[in-house]
């Protein structure tokens, strides 16, 4: 058996070395990665969360107003929440589902 020279040692090591630093490299990404879904995963249950509440908050709301009996006064709290929404809404495509005229574009002319 022949004996390495310095130099073959030294390069096997340096293989070695490069080696193990790609095989953490690909650890540390492999952590990355699955750090990124978990989080995306805490990110959709909030949305999902915060879509609920606000659909519990627009059905509540809508109950309150079906409880009036007085139809004169369900007829004015039918017109405060539209004014409610009218300044609210932004968006035409969610004014367009209340039934409020599209906001025109402030860039235009």
């Amino acid at each position: 058996m022949t004996k390495k020279t310095p130099e073959q040692r030294i390069a096997e090591l340096d293989k070695k070395r490069a080696e193990i630093e790609a095989k953490l490299k690909a650890e540390k990404e492999a952590i990355v990665r699955a750090k990124r879904r978990e989080q995306a995963k805490i990110l959709n249950q909030k949305r999902k969360e915060d879509t609920r509440r606000k659909i519990l908050i627009g059905a509540l709301r809508l109950d309150q107003l079906n409880k009036v009996s007085d139809e004169e006064e369900k007829k004015r709290e039918k017109h405060r929440l539209k004014k409610e929404m009218d300044r609210f809404l932004t968006r035409n495509e969610d004014r367009k589902l209340f039934g409020l005229a599209p906001i025109l574009d402030r860039n235009v002319g």
